[in-house]
């Protein structure tokens, strides 16, 4: 704060806020996370409920295509966080009557979930905050998966997260 000169009192009270802001977004993705045991999830079901939120205040069109009953084991929290921050950057990506498709779909060892978008390629959209993507990484981790980003085919990305599929047979009734 103080290496620039001028007013350090300043400077030191902007950091504190930053860090007061870095704390509650912190504590609003992680809160309730102790209480989020994995369970039994029906990955289509929760994905179309993170779709129906975000269609509100999209400026783009933002559509579902599901599959079959897709369950899997995964801390349901932290996977719709994950997709809800994925989806959230697809939007603000696909801009203005832009799309934005999310789709579920599944085989006997893994489920997919795709948020695909229309928008400029990866690097070439302004960022909300620089952590959503390194959160949602984090919080795919704990439903101990994978998150990757590629090109769309036709510009934009695809974001891709995977999941260990369970036989439907398995889930308790």
């Amino acid at each position: 704060a103080g290496a620039r000169g001028g007013n350090v009192r300043r400077r030191f009270d902007g950091i504190l806020e930053e860090a007061h802001w870095l704390s509650e977004m912190v504590e609003t993705v992680i809160g309730g996370a102790a209480d989020d045991s994995t369970e039994w999830v029906d990955v289509g079901g929760l994905v179309v409920h993170c779709v129906h939120r975000a269609q509100p205040t999209a400026t783009c069109h933002v559509g579902f295509i599901d599959t079959d009953r897709a369950m899997t084991l995964a801390p349901p929290v932290a996977l719709g966080r994950a997709v809800s921050c994925v989806l959230d950057n697809a939007v603000r990506a696909a801009g203005p009557g832009g799309q934005v498709t999310v789709e579920v779909t599944g085989t006997d060892s893994e489920i997919t979930i795709k948020v695909i978008d229309d928008g400029p390629s990866l690097g070439q959209v302004p960022t909300n905050n620089a952590l959503g993507l390194t959160i949602t990484r984090a919080l795919v981790s704990t439903c101990g998966d994978a998150f990757d980003l590629r090109p769309g085919p036709a510009g934009g990305v695809v974001a891709r997260i995977v999941l260990p599929a369970r036989n439907y047979g398995a889930v308790p009734s």
